[in-house]
């Protein structure tokens, strides 16, 4: 039984199918709350229309067809690893002879309060969707809006996390606003619009070399986003971050990437956990017990493992560590079917990728750095390869070529009540109350440019965000 679909339940999955011995062997059977595979490294990509929805998925029930296992598509509720058995979501049990646990993570807010509740998390292919159209929609706000202050208030943006995740996030997002959707909005300006990324550390993606994350920062800040380093959020109000040194932050759309941890399910289990809750296997990906020793035909791998590394460290919870993971599982299912041995497992980290928008990446690979046009065709490329299926590598290529002549598609096909509160969506558009500044009518392009006597027209906006300091 393997619980999960994404990367590394999907590796074993394959890895089971492939093998005749195994297939006879194993009654195989893929549960996922989805049916279907996310490629999630492309989700920025999906948030700003780079890349369309349907070809970052791939459907898992297709999949288990072809490799001759079953499918479930059902929610995994608790695993009894006393009595072998899994409950799923409408009362259904399942009963097991070897576990693959592969449940994937959700959204950390690391017990931050207010986190949960007043910003948007971006984690899965919904949470793409409705980004996108969230912005979309406040930029059509933006545009009927009686005054300055209005405009930039819709228009301002947050992202807390300066890892790969708000890295990328924040590129395609002010790619997407600034090359696209300003140039469409007459009312509207560059200075109208802000967007900030919070990052607690001293850098961001500290998982790069100090040199690219010093890259990408500067990156960031000549693409005009705000970046706010040491910036440790202690608490979240509608609209508003406060972090630990007492300054305050408001944003219309607050995004949370700060990280990930396992699902409820895996961090109930009566297992040894990490302290960020992902359960500790042993060298053969075996899970352990609270007194450290192996569960024989239990395995956890991918963002609920915590393996241990050179260092003390844990491996990190990245895609290709998944991938690695599901496929030595996967190899070791199919040598208990054939009546061999299995090695240890060993994970040769080969480096990372990050996106900054429209043709622009920094990587290192293999301990080859690069960065800038170059490195983004080998992010191109290098995802282009990782994507599951032939279809979807042909769709996902054209989709990158056609991003490299077009622009971004700015339709909103999304209900407004999906992506706007309901204090949102009855949002006052109208002048501002006289006397206050920045209420002035949403002029045309030039309005408060110098006239022929020098004075500027009434449009009087307040200085960008950090201008002057």
């Amino acid at each position: 039984m393997i619980l999960g679909g994404g990367f590394g339940g999907l590796e074993v999955a394959r890895a089971i199918g492939r093998a005749r011995a195994a297939r006879a062997c194993w009654d195989t059977v893929l549960i996922d709350k989805e049916n279907f595979f996310q490629f999630n490294p492309l989700l920025p990509a999906v948030a700003v229309g780079a890349v369309e929805t349907r070809h970052i998925v791939y459907p898992l029930r297709e999949m288990a067809r072809h490799r001759h296992i079953r499918f479930y598509k059902n929610k995994v509720i608790a695993v009894d690893l006393a009595a072998r058995t899994v409950k799923l979501h409408n009362d259904r049990i399942e009963r097991y002879d070897a576990l693959v646990i592969a449940l994937g993570s959700v959204t950390n807010y690391y017990g931050v309060p207010g986190a949960a509740e007043h910003t948007r998390p971006f984690k899965t292919l919904v949470d793409a969707m409705t980004l996108r159209a969230r912005v979309v929609e406040l930029f059509e706000m933006a545009e009927q809006a009686g005054s300055a202050v209005q405009r930039r208030r819709l228009l301002s943006f947050a992202i807390v996390g300066g890892g790969v995740t708000g890295v990328e996030v924040a590129a395609e997002l002010t790619d997407m606003a600034r090359d696209t959707l300003l140039p469409r909005y007459p009312s509207l300006r560059a200075e109208d619009l802000s967007v900030a990324l919070i990052e607690g550390s001293d850098r961001l993606v500290n998982m790069a070399r100090p040199a690219h994350s010093a890259y990408v920062r500067r990156f960031l800040e000549r693409r005009g986003v705000r970046v706010r380093l040491g910036g440790r959020v202690i608490r979240v109000e509608e609209k508003r971050l406060h972090l630990a040194d007492g300054e305050t932050l408001d944003a219309f759309t607050l995004l949370w990437t700060a990280g990930v941890c396992p699902p409820a399910p895996v961090q109930e289990l009566p297992l040894g956990h990490a302290p960020d809750g992902r359960v500790r296997v042993d060298v053969r990906l075996r899970a352990l017990d609270p007194a450290g020793r192996p569960l024989e035909d239990v395995y956890v791998i991918g963002d609920c493992a915590a393996a241990a590394r050179d260092g003390g460290r844990f491996q990190p919870a990245l895609a290709q560590t998944a991938i690695a993971m599901g496929g030595y599982v996967g190899r070791r299912l199919v040598r208990q079917a054939e009546g061999r041995a299995s090695g240890e497992f060993r994970f040769e980290d080969i480096g990372y990728i990050i996106s900054l928008g429209k043709h622009s990446s920094v990587l290192e690979l293999f301990g080859i750095p690069l960065s800038g046009k170059l490195a983004w065709l080998a992010w191109a490329g290098a995802y282009l390869i990782k994507m599951v299926g032939i279809r979807k590598q042909i769709e996902v290529g054209l989709d990158h070529l056609t991003h490299l002549v077009f622009e971004h598609d700015t339709s909103q096909i999304m209900n407004r009540r999906q992506i706007l509160s309901d204090e949102e969506l009855n949002l006052s558009l109208g002048l501002g109350e006289p006397g206050v500044e920045g209420a002035t009518p949403a002029g045309p392009p030039g309005a408060g440019e110098p006239g022929p006597d020098g004075i500027a027209a009434a449009d009087a906006r307040p200085a960008a965000a950090g201008e002057g300091r």
